[in-house]
């Protein structure tokens, strides 16, 4: 049977249809892909701003599924038509309330706040239709359509961008052209915006109960959930059972890492939980059925772990967003544990209204995830700076960081860069004793000419974070936040960058010199008195050099040791502007980075002209690069 393609008619009045069916969600897909084309170019144009723009976007994307979850609801009621307009038009509005709202610029916690909004909206979309009782065959099929459809329309689009990304590559290439690549990025927003979407709504069931032969279940479908995702699910159950036995055989509190396992775990076997519904009490079907009915059961030594995984991070190093939405999901799973084990008349449409309702709980108020973590990671910065007896009248002060713990400093300078990079640069105007607003307006002033096009808003943020975290003597130490909470960390390394002060070199007293980086390519080779010169980059922490089989291993290692051990006397040669936080940078004379040896008719110096190691008490130093210049002297012994 010969595939038939649709004509151009029939495509032009499906598209019509569309439009018809979902004016609104149509509307606010326009705006955004408009909003999104303009966002593209290096320097927005139009009446408003890039902040407004951005706005924009975020608007549009939550009035889609606002209104589209307003047209499914409306559609299942069978209300009058002024009556789902009142509907739509309510949802529009609240959509259209977000984008004042939503000041992402001023306020870097609204993009957590659209997330969880954009994640909610999306969820309410799958479940609007089916607010009654007795549809939960429909509503399962209803979503599997939608799963479909949205894939479908997801590969179309990457096709279309793949494609004519690659014409427009080579139209560049082919005809010599200098075509912006902003261009391309409108096209882009065009395709995941407009023709996504209109694709996507345009599969949408006209009947949301409409009756679907149990054999219409896709082949596809049910092979990928009973062949694949089930089965990596118990993979990820048999691993994190067998870590959880070993943990309690060793008597230790889990690692962090195992967090997103169990929740990596639990998200597979929820979907592969929804995927198999329909098909769960087949007959030839027992393992399938075995899985639906025990995999809560399955759980629940996991939840425990994952709450003792999470507790062990709280307890020592306070909350901050991503442990928050780690909680809540370990009690949303709590949740639904309980649902379906203890109650006989449980339906799958309460997973994805537990979860939208869960999301739009912690999005704002002084319970949301913005909240608790700011006053977390606040109390703990407070906390610090009041055992460094930094604190006068509730207000930190600066503090002599070289005096502190290194791994002090760097929690210490951890909490601030979350709270300056996560919240509103006057946010900690309660803790401070300097006015952060006046500051912010004397910042702003001096950006506001800015001809860059990021935004002078992001530009006053930097300069305000760099300001703060000087003002309090902790500038520096937030490179190193990363090892503030690194559980196999004992202590913190100093970092050390020497350079000598001359890059002339005299061969004076010696024949010949050699050029030598870390990383040169070691397949060149040189001859001297008929012998091959080879280096080796050696593990041991020393430059070795050979001259056929003489070896010339000069220990920087111990000459790094000696750096560190006159660091006081060196302080004249410190670069002060380089130097800060657990970084040294120094400049010394080239006689202090010279070393010698003499054998079998040869002298080597070795003249390191750039060395940087790290150095901790426990382990020593560890060379991380050399440059080093090799002068090579044949002494009267040569050749005898």
């Amino acid at each position: 049977m010969a595939l038939k393609l649709p004509s151009a008619a029939i495509l032009f009045q499906n598209t019509i249809d569309t439009l018809r069916r979902y004016p609104l969600e149509c509307a606010f897909a326009l705006i955004g892909t408009i909003a999104a084309a303009i966002l593209s170019s290096p320097e927005p144009t139009g009446p408003l701003t890039r902040d407004e723009y951005t706005r924009l976007v975020m608007m549009a994307a939550l009035g889609l599924p606002l209104c589209l979850s307003a047209s499914l609801f409306g559609q299942r009621k069978n209300g009058s038509k002024q009556g789902r307009w009142v509907v739509q038009g309510l949802a529009a509005a609240i959509a259209v309330v977000f984008f004042w709202v939503l000041q992402p610029e001023a306020y870097p916690q609204d993009f957590v706040h659209f997330g969880l909004l954009f994640v909610a909206t999306h969820l309410l979309v799958s479940f609007a239709g089916f607010t009654g009782s007795g549809d939960t065959l429909f509503f399962w099929q209803f979503n599997k359509t939608l799963l479909i459809r949205l894939l479908t329309a997801i590969l179309y689009s990457l096709v279309l961008v793949i494609g004519l990304t690659t014409a427009y590559t080579a139209v560049n290439s082919l005809f010599g052209l200098d075509m912006a690549w902003h261009h391309l990025y409108k096209i882009w927003a065009v395709i995941f915006g407009l023709f996504n979407t209109l694709f996507f709504l345009s599969g949408i069931p006209e009947q949301l109960w409409e009756e679907e032969n149990p054999e219409s279940y896709p082949r596809a479908l049910q092979f990928f959930s009973q062949y694949i995702l089930v089965p990596l699910a118990l993979v990820y159950l048999v691993i994190l059972l067998a870590y959880e036995l070993k943990i309690l055989i060793e008597w230790q509190l889990p690692k962090g890492l195992v967090s997103g396992l169990i929740l990596g775990y639990a998200g597979l076997g929820l979907l592969a939980l929804l995927l198999v519904y329909p098909i769960r009490k087949q007959e030839g079907r027992g393992w399938i059925q075995a899985y639906s009915q025990y995999f809560y059961v399955g759980l629940i030594p996991l939840l425990v772990l994952l709450v003792l995984a999470v507790t062990k991070r709280v307890s020592t190093y306070g909350i901050t967003q991503p442990r928050y939405f780690l909680i809540v999901l370990a009690a949303w799973l709590f949740f639904l544990t309980i649902y379906f084990l203890g109650y006989k008349k449980a339906t799958i449409k309460t997973i994805p209204i537990s979860l939208a309702l869960t999301i739009l709980f912690i999005t704002y108020g002084p319970q949301s995830a913005t909240s608790v973590s700011f006053r977390s990671q606040k109390n703990i910065l407070v906390n610090l700076f009041t055992q460094a007896k930094a604190v006068e009248a509730g207000k930190l002060i600066p503090v002599d960081a070289t005096r502190l713990k290194p791994r002090t400093a760097v929690r210490m300078a951890s909490a601030l860069s979350y709270l300056l990079n996560n919240y509103e640069f006057t946010a900690l105007q309660p803790i401070l004793q300097v006015d952060l607003f006046r500051k912010e307006d004397s910042l702003r002033q001096t950006y506001k000419t800015s001809g860059d096009y990021i935004p002078a808003e992001q530009e006053i943020k930097w300069a305000g974070t760099a300001w703060v975290q000087n003002y309090l003597g902790l500038s520096g130490y937030e490179y190193r936040s990363y090892e503030a909470e690194e559980e196999n960390t004992l202590e913190l390394s100093t970092n050390y960058f020497i350079r000598t002060n001359s890059n002339l070199s005299s061969i004076k007293g010696y024949d010949y010199m050699l050029d030598r980086s870390m990383f040169l390519d070691t397949t060149l080779s040189d001859t001297l008195a008929g012998s091959v010169i080879t280096y080796s980059d050696s593990l041991d922490n020393s430059l070795t050099f050979k001259i056929g089989k003489t070896r010339f291993a000069f220990p920087a290692n111990e000459l790094a040791l000696r750096i560190v051990q006159q660091e006081k006397q060196l302080r004249k040669y410190e670069n002060q502007a380089s130097s800060q936080a657990l970084n040294r940078n120094y400049t010394l004379p080239k006689a202090m980075l010279q070393l010698t040896q003499e054998k079998e008719g040869f002298r080597v110096m070795a003249q390191l002209q750039e060395l940087s190691f790290d150095y901790s008490r426990k382990q020593g130093p560890r060379i991380l690069s050399f440059r080093v210049l090799y002068f090579i002297k044949q002494t009267n012994t040569a050749g005898q």
